[in-house]
């Protein structure tokens, strides 16, 4: 099993406008399968950065589409976390099905661990792993969008300015 270390590329990276944020995501990131077909073991993974929070930071919220399902491999599946807890977001997942991703409580799907806040800045990725039969660089098709509300509680700290 090997890992392969990636950076979504930025023009994939979209800070959303104020009807997206009042469905409660401040970022998507866009991930196309071309941007994770690295690999040609049968159990490897990829790690996608996807950026790093602010020094102060809550994410309250976290969502994927499947766009279009992977194909190409027998069985491969993502989770959204952090570098420090890479599930925290959003739990593994098959993204062999074209679906909506979601955590398992809170009214907008909130991300209720403990890894969902912070007070210093912290590297927010997905994580692909293939689990059988084929491997990533076999990938065909496949994209998906993930959607986080990354808040910056420090914005509301009000105490330095009189």
């Amino acid at each position: 099993m090997a890992n392969t270390n990636l950076t979504i590329s930025k023009t994939k990276v979209s800070i959303q406008g104020i009807e997206q944020r009042i469905n409660g995501f401040t970022h998507k990131f866009h991930v196309d399968y071309t941007d994770v077909n690295t690999g040609t073991g049968s159990s490897d993974t990829v790690t996608l950065s996807l950026g790093t929070t602010p020094a102060t930071w809550i994410v309250d919220a976290a969502l994927a589409v499947v766009t279009t399902a992977f194909a190409g491999t027998t069985a491969f599946t993502v989770v959204v976390g952090t570098t420090t807890n890479n599930a925290c977001f959003l739990p593994s997942t098959s993204v062999e099905t074209a679906q909506v991703i979601t955590s398992t409580s809170g009214p907008f799907q909130v991300a209720t661990v403990t890894q969902a806040s912070g007070t210093s800045a912290i590297g927010l990725q997905a994580v692909f792993t293939n689990a059988t039969g084929g491997s990533p660089s076999a990938l065909s098709a496949g994209a998906m969008d993930i959607y986080l509300s990354v808040v910056n509680p420090a914005i509301f700290d009000v105490s330095t300015t009189g």
